[in-house]
């Protein structure tokens, strides 16, 4: 029960990263109200992080490409471990790829709202 609730939560995680764009384009059941509701919390997202111009389309770009991963291990089949397995191994892929794009204190920021998301 625990996984399954760790790999849903991680799910809502990456698609609360996601850009509205994106969101569009690939949660189409999603309301107009949600829509803006997930681009509001990614933009609130990227002033925490306060990343620079330079930094936002790579963030979107990096979120994007890893939120399409969760939804693929949310749609596949097999166990919850083998998911949960997954899940972890994408979610330490993407926090590679933001090391390197985000500055030392910025990644901070990133970690720290990691966990506190991880909370709901």
């Amino acid at each position: 029960m625990k996984s399954l609730k760790m790999l849903s939560l991680c799910f809502v995680l990456s698609l609360l990263s996601t850009s509205a764009s994106f969101a569009q384009s690939q949660a189409v059941s999603l309301t107009d109200e949600q829509k803006e509701e997930m681009a509001q919390r990614l933009e609130e997202y990227a002033e925490a992080l306060n990343l620079s111009e330079e930094q936002k389309p790579e963030f979107i770009t990096i979120t994007k490409q890893y939120a399409e991963q969760m939804k693929a291990v949310k749609e596949s089949g097999g166990g919850k471990y083998k998911k949960y397995k997954k899940v972890k191994a994408i979610q330490k892929d993407k926090n590679a790829e933001m090391k390197k794009l985000l500055s030392e204190d910025q990644y901070e920021v990133y970690l720290e709202k990691q966990k506190e998301m991880q909370k709901y």
